[in-house]
């Protein structure tokens, strides 16, 4: 469901007490009144917060539902926790002409830095999830790799979202110890620049850096699955620290469309970083087993979109800052795609809550042409 449908319904309600006093009578006969279906209304009037607040609308609207509506002064009945809800269809999908690969990825650095802290196990399925994802991004035979990570070491001139417009782009992961795990890209400065042109168009600021040096973010998930050396990639680096906008990294994203469609070549995507990950002083080792696992199964739900209309705090508060790398590659991917999860491991030694997710842009095309899809249910 819409969120601003879902805004303006609850915002109509607060003005008429008349009109609400029908819908809590009857919502399923009021609903239509309110644009909503008969499930939305009740929601609303049951002061159902927790549905609400997962479709993204404001929390300072939500109370409303609670405290106001149902004069629930403690919010009591809320959970906080975050439903996917599959009762609205699936907008149908429409993955860009000329992107042959989508997919995300955690970038911990101690995979291939010290793998030992961690459980063998894990270590083994989440490396496994790896490989499988090297294999469909080979399959794909890209021209170009687009590949989002977050700041971690580099300052950038601006707090924007920044495009490595660069030839070539170096570094090694040094910082932890390993000089040993260097990685040297080539780059594409005429994409580059043909991308951050469009961002602009868009309305947005973006940052051109000929020079990205690179560190864990980008020479962990690339030494694992670039299928060779030459192939050029393009870094895209957000700036969490600096500026922190869901919204505005789908519609990152949603401008890069045209010009992968436009360039003539066959063009990957590839997100990294996250899930779960604190680096704040207490509380580096948490993981959120709850909040990943409804991140996965929105992605799956082919979902992942929407999660950009989440209002900034919650994925704050549950560690996942760095999903604004992922909603780049998901709005570049559009609506309706659903992803598989290759590997999730909790991992506290390292710091965070790691997976491995394909997106299935085949069989998104497919049911585009043909009569429909049908739902799966979601599960991690």
């Amino acid at each position: 469901m819409d969120r601003s449908t879902l805004e303006n319904a609850i915002l109509a309600l607060a003005r008429d007490p008349e009109l609400l006093e029908r819908v809590r009578s009857n919502p399923d006969a009021a609903a239509a009144t309110l644009g909503l279906d008969a499930s939305w209304a009740r929601a609303i009037v049951d002061g159902d917060r927790d549905r609400l607040r997962s479709a993204g609308v404001n929390d300072g609207i939500t109370i409303l539902v609670s405290r106001w509506f149902k004069d629930d002064l403690g919010d009591s009945a809320s959970q906080g926790a975050f439903v996917v809800d599959e009762s609205s269809p699936l907008p149908p999908a429409d993955v860009p002409d000329g992107l042959v690969f989508a997919g995300g990825c955690s970038h911990v650095p101690d995979l291939l830095a010290r793998p030992e802290i961690d459980p063998a196990d894990g270590v083994d399925r989440l490396l496994g999830g790896y490989r499988r994802l090297a294999e469909d991004l080979a399959a794909a035979q890209p021209d170009v790799v687009l590949v989002t990570a977050d700041c971690h070491f580099q300052s950038f001139e601006t707090q924007h979202f920044v495009i490595g417009d660069g030839a070539a782009h170096r570094g090694s992961m040094e910082f932890f110890k390993r000089p040993d795990l260097d990685l040297q890209l080539t780059g594409m400065p005429a994409l580059a620049a043909a991308m951050a042109e469009a961002v602009r168009a868009a309305g947005q600021e973006v940052e051109l850096a000929e020079r990205v040096d690179l560190d864990h973010g980008l020479i962990v998930p690339l030494r694992l699955l670039l299928p060779r050396p030459d192939l050029p990639v393009i870094p895209i680096i957000t700036q969490p620290a600096r500026s922190f906008s869901p919204f505005g990294a789908r519609a990152f994203g949603q401008a890069l469309r045209t010009v992968i469609t436009d360039s003539g070549l066959r063009v990957a995507v590839l997100a990294t970083g996250g899930l779960s990950h604190w680096l704040d002083p207490g509380k580096f080792g948490g993981v959120d087993v709850g909040f990943d696992t409804y991140l996965l199964q929105m992605l799956q739900a082919g979902r992942g979109l929407d999660l950009a209309s989440l209002e900034p705090y919650p994925l704050l508060d549950h560690g996942q800052y760095e999903f604004l790398n992922w909603l780049i590659m998901l709005g570049i991917v559009g609506p309706g795609v659903r992803g598989e999860v290759y590997a999730y491991e909790p991992m506290e030694a390292s710091g965070g809550g790691w997976t491995v997710v394909h997106m299935d842009l085949a069989a998104a095309r497919g049911a585009d042409a043909g009569a429909g899809r049908t739902a799966v249910p979601a599960g991690v």
